[in-house]
């Protein structure tokens, strides 16, 4: 899947004065596209796009009024209120107020739960003005910390949360996502094997969604729920889990600096990997090497 840029998105707030700070361009990001910028305030029409639109309010709170399907609703937002525009609909707004906001578009695949195309509709999901919601706020500010941080092997768990996002919003709407046969089918063993393969023969680098659901010839947010209804777990904790095996055994070795184990295990620096390896293992890198020493 091609990467997804700022080319897809609503142009209405290039027109106003809105001062970027941080986007996850040139992240390699496949199904959703995010940006963190302070917006002044303006009125203007977001034409219908084929990506599912979120925002959400890093301040508040905020007088924004909205007009979509011949209504108009006002809203005092709160700090954690969510705007959600669903795919193909399009919404006038006017902002009475600055605002610090988080903007996340997802890809339409992401709501039709299987390995078909997306449909030609709205998918049934209904617009949110300004109410909160919690759940899908958190998961907003995990992704408005990944793009400040600017890392780029971080794409599996931008998969992962992008599909987090749209499954959340299903629910919200009271439907169960569709499947092609009605049972979700699991990855074959020599798909696992091929997985496991590929992961282990490319841990230095940056493995991708696209790369991994090219293996079992699904679509990347098919092969997501299939990989963890046959694994258990997702494709960016699996690799992670790897990732941290194999620097296990690394750190074996007295001669190899801390370093250089988290450029071979493909983490982004040394911060980065000790970090992780903290929080799957509880130990420092230095700690657990110490401890096998």
């Amino acid at each position: 899947m091609r990467p997804f840029d700022g080319g897809e998105v609503h142009s209405v707030l290039r027109q106003f004065a809105v001062k970027s700070q941080a986007s996850s361009a040139g992240l390699g990001w496949s199904t959703m596209f995010a940006s963190v910028q302070r917006e002044e305030p303006f009125r203007g029409r977001f034409e219908a796009n084929d990506n599912a639109l979120l925002v959400t309010a890093a301040s508040g709170p905020v007088d924004v009024t909205y007009r979509i399907d011949g209504r108009v609703v006002a809203r005092h937002l709160q700090e954690k209120g969510i705007f959600f525009l669903p795919p193909r609909r399009d919404c006038e707004v006017t902002l009475d107020t600055p605002l610090n906001s988080i903007h996340v578009y997802l890809r339409p695949e992401l709501f039709t739960g299987s390995e078909g195309q997306a449909q030609n509709s709205d998918f049934g999901l209904l617009p949110l003005l300004g109410e909160p919601e919690p759940l899908t706020h958190n998961l907003l500010a995990v992704v408005e910390e990944m793009v400040r941080e600017g890392d780029a092997t971080c794409s599996l768990l931008a998969d992962s949360i992008a599909l987090a996002i749209a499954s959340r919003f299903v629910v919200l709407n009271g439907q169960k996502p569709k499947t092609s046969g009605g049972v979700e089918r699991g990855l074959s063993t020599r798909s696992v094997r091929s997985i496991r393969d590929f992961v282990e023969a490319n841990i230095a680098d940056c493995i991708k969604l696209g790369d991994l659901a090219a293996i079992c010839g699904v679509s990347p947010e098919y092969f997501i729920r299939l990989f963890k209804s046959s694994l258990g777990v997702s494709p960016h904790r699996y690799v992670v889990g790897v990732r941290i095996h194999h620097a296990k055994r690394l750190l074996t070795d007295p001669n190899i600096g801390l370093a250089e184990v988290a450029r071979q295990c493909g983490f982004a620096h040394q911060q980065h990997f000790t970090n992780t390896f903290r929080r799957m293992t509880g130990l420092s890198p230095g700690a657990y090497r110490r401890a096998m020493n």
